[in-house]
């Protein structure tokens, strides 16, 4: 086989070296274990090493040869990197970062000298200073050093047999392994995700054949038909588990990325702040945890720039000069809830009004706004509460960013802040987006779906029996009135059966608010294997996608969310329905 089979895997493994080699330098410079975080390193650089030299990377060899050096002197007490070297060493593994990239993007530019060498100029003072120490040891001792030389920034070429394999212990530390380390078995092994991508496709598939066959038993009222059915569906739903199981990373793969962007935001900003990740074990579609980098890069640089106050404001406030930020996740139920968290100042109400007021998008509401009125103002494109633009905030882009990707995951937001003690926004993100339980109903002739969280309860009503308040039809609920919604009011089409008694209808709730939606007729709830809307239909508002029915035909499955916007929202009193659109 090629190396470049072996490309995929390589750029995996890289990524998770730097990330580690980030990590274990922020952990230094926390007063992390100094020797374990150094041995960390230099197991990194050494992998980074062996993996870049059986690929034929040779600039990648001798940077991190030139790392693993360094840290070699570090681990044999020769050197001592300094607090003010840190930064240093974290650039150093920036440099690796691109260095990585032009060697995969293959340009063939002259781009991979000059990085090659602004990392080995960066790390010649350490290199130098692991030499001095050498000769200084081997001078006041009289022996030559154990070591001659090995600290110096390497020759360019290593030979071949000094690249081990990635992952490979050295000789001198063979022999403390005990026998069974050597003999246990392998316990997992890595799949390439567009394989997991594949095998979840044929899971959907036999899902549609699996409705499609109980179709065809209730049609012919085969008993023998259907108790096999029962029994394969049940193995299907074993296997659809295990196959989403699989496809889950962990939050942490993702989360531990922004570690070092909170260390470089505090720092630019002048704030203090202890980043802490909670939940990085939970495992999130890769779908889904993909799209959710953006968003959280936003909340995270939000929550330092805007929430978080400068160490003399914190401490005449009676705070502690060191920040909390913490980005968590954790699951319930069929959702992952990810938040990002401060003990900050909180949102400054009057600043948002005074905002909306500059802006004159909307007239001033005063200081009381409910959590759905925040999140919209928050979100709104364009919307910042800073004068002045800087690196971190004020186009009024990033809460945007983050309110369109919940939308389009068919997540939810909400924003919990107290003035003085700090802001919470918390993503409410379904576990995946493949599969999911829907409610099946029919508006005229044709069947719809309604995914399954959003159905409060089905009903049966006698026509007529809808009160009206302000000329606008709602149905009586426990909790108070809630607006009824005909789909001909959506799709501007009749499309109901004028001359039934009854009618159905279903309870649909979004972020608390309620609607009650007319139908023609119910047909239970079921999964559903989401497939891509047809090209003609493509972008229609309203339309989160398409799902196979057991009859082959097409039902559309609605997103309730873009739907009932505006059609769902009461007076907090609860005397009259309010609609927005």
């Amino acid at each position: 086989m090629e190396t470049t089979d072996y490309l995929a895997l390589y750029v995996s493994e890289t990524n998770e070296i730097l990330q580690g080699l980030e990590e274990s330098i922020m952990d230094l410079e926390n007063g992390g274990d100094h020797e374990a975080s150094i041995e960390e390193m230099f197991r990194n650089a050494h992998n980074l090493k062996g993996m870049s030299g059986a690929m034929g990377y040779e600039f990648l060899v001798e940077a991190s040869h030139a790392l693993e050096s360094i840290l070699d002197g570090c681990k044999r007490g020769v050197l001592k990197v300094e607090d003010s070297e840190l930064d240093l060493l974290l650039r150093v593994v920036d440099l690796l970062g691109a260095l990585v990239r032009w060697t995969i993007d293959g340009k063939g530019d002259g781009r991979g000298e000059e990085l090659l060498g602004e990392l080995l100029v960066l790390m010649s003072p350490m290199s130098k200073r692991i030499v001095n120490q050498e000769n200084k040891l081997t001078h006041e001792t009289g022996l030559a050093s154990d070591n001659p030389g090995s600290s110096v920034v390497a020759p360019l070429h290593q030979s071949d047999s000094e690249i081990k394999e990635a992952g490979a212990s050295d000789s001198e530390n063979d022999s403390s392994r005990q026998t069974g380390d050597y003999n246990r078995g392998i316990t997992s092994t890595r799949v390439d995700l567009e394989r997991l991508d594949c095998l979840m496709d044929l899971v959907g598939e036999l899902i549609i054949g699996r409705i499609r066959l109980s179709s065809l038993a209730r049609e012919t009222g085969s008993r023998a038909l259907s108790d096999e059915l029962g029994s394969f569906g049940r193995l299907i739903s074993e296997i659809q588990k295990e196959v989403m199981e699989a496809r889950l990373v962990p939050a942490g793969q993702v989360f531990h990325r922004f570690k070092r962007l909170a260390r470089d935001a505090g720092r630019e900003l002048g704030k203090k702040v202890d980043f802490t990740i909670k939940g990085s074990e939970i495992g999130l579609d890769r779908t889904i945890l993909e799209s959710m980098a953006d968003p959280l890069m936003h909340l995270v640089r939000n929550a330092i720039d805007h929430g978080v106050e400068s160490p003399a404001e914190r401490k005449a406030a009676g705070k502690p000069e060191i920040a909390s930020v913490v980005l968590s996740a954790r699951r319930e139920r069929n959702q992952v809830i990810i938040a990002v968290s401060d003990d900050g100042r909180g949102i400054d109400l009057e600043k948002i009004n005074k905002a909306r007021n500059v802006a004159g998008t909307r007239e001033s509401a005063g200081t009381k706004l409910s959590e759905e009125e925040l999140c919209r103002i928050l979100t709104e494109a364009g919307f910042s509460t800073r004068d002045e633009v800087s690196r971190y905030s004020g186009r009024g882009i990033g809460m945007n960013v983050v309110g369109k990707m919940i939308d389009s995951l068919g997540g939810t937001l909400h924003i919990d802040s107290k003035a003085g003690e700090g802001t919470e926004v918390s993503m409410f993100l379904p576990i995946n987006l493949s599969i999911i339980k829907a409610l099946l109903f029919c508006v005229g002739t044709d069947v719809h779906a309604l995914p399954l969280e959003y159905v409060k309860e089905t009903a049966r009503v006698e026509r007529g029996s809808f009160n009206t308040v302000r000329g606008m039809e709602v149905y009586e609920t426990l909790a108070g009135p809630i607006p009824v919604i005909h789909p001909g009011d959506i799709f501007q089409a009749n499309l109901e059966d004028n001359e039934a008694r009854y009618l159905k209808v279903i309870i649909v709730s979004i972020g608390g608010k309620e609607a009650c939606l007319v139908v023609n007729r119910v047909l239970g709830q079921q999964d559903v294997v989401i497939k891509s809307l047809p090209t003609m239909v493509r972008g229609a508002s309203g339309i989160s996608g398409a799902t196979i029915l057991g009859s082959g035909k097409i039902a559309f499955i609605w997103d309730p969310k873009v739907l009932f916007y505006g059609r769902s929202t009461y007076e907090s009193n609860k005397e009259a329905v309010v609609l927005e659109n």
